[in-house]
């Protein structure tokens, strides 16, 4: 089987499936009774699992940059940055983060933004994991964009969905109170049980759980084709994406 990417490329798609190895698996049903026993069982690991992420270093991101700005929005797994960057044309009073560990993807994605000219939107290469972990300050975020991750759907390799992984409470803990984490997914295994998890075990409020539509936190308004290049092949295809819209309380 094809080396499974956090992050596939979503650059001049011609074939989703070319990129997305998974999908050639067959979609599993949420299991939130495994969700909630992966939830216990983790609890016990999570300190080793920090530590490991600890020594692996992480991104530099500028401390000046949460302490310059009070709304800043992030996206993970940024591709090459089309989407982000039209929001920072059309959001200029908040500062966009954007992170990508492809070299290709961010080289693109880097360049683009200086290109642009835009004050307000900044991009860095590396893994999002330790940089969450260790660079960014408590209560900082007023959004996390988390579209299309790798859905892992092997029941062997559900550790590494980023609602059961290590990092998830760093999500949590970097949203400042009343902030979003966005997610969507052509999976709606993946996030009927990040919904669970995000309810059950963070207390985060769900704004929206369902088959993609616009609302009022999305943005897809601005983008009728899609936000992504994935999300414009499912969608114009006709294929159903799903969505979750979590707020901190």
């Amino acid at each position: 089987m094809p080396k499974i990417f956090m992050k596939p490329d979503a650059a001049n798609v011609t074939n989703p499936q070319h990129f997305r190895p998974w999908a050639k698996v067959a979609s599993p049903s949420a299991n939130l009774t495994q969700t909630s026993w992966d939830l216990k069982q983790r609890e016990h690991i999570q300190a080793l699992n920090e530590k490991y992420w600890l020594d692996k270093g992480h991104t530099p991101i500028p401390k000046e940059i949460f302490l310059n700005h009070s709304k800043i929005w992030l996206e993970i797994g940024a591709g090459t940055g089309g989407f982000f960057l039209e929001l920072a044309k059309n959001n200029p009073d908040a500062h966009l983060l954007a992170i990508e560990r492809c070299k290709i993807r961010s080289g693109r994605m880097i360049q683009k933004f200086s290109k642009s000219g835009l004050q307000n939107i900044q991009g860095f290469r590396g893994n999002a994991i330790p940089a969450l972990i260790t660079g960014v300050p408590s209560e900082s975020i007023e959004r996390i964009y988390i579209l299309y991750p790798c859905p892992w759907p092997k029941n062997a390799h559900r550790k590494n969905r980023w609602y059961l992984h290590t990092v998830m409470s760093h999500l949590v803990r970097i949203l400042k109170p009343g902030g979003l984490l966005i997610w969507a997914s052509d999976q709606e295994f993946y996030i009927r049980e990040a919904a669970f998890v995000s309810e059950s075990k963070y207390q985060l409020q769900t704004l929206f759980n369902g088959q993609i539509t616009p609302n009022l936190y999305n943005d897809l308004e601005r983008f009728p084709n899609g936000r992504t290049s994935f999300e414009n092949k499912f969608l114009s295809s006709g294929q159903p994406c799903f969505e979750l819209i979590s707020q901190r309380q």
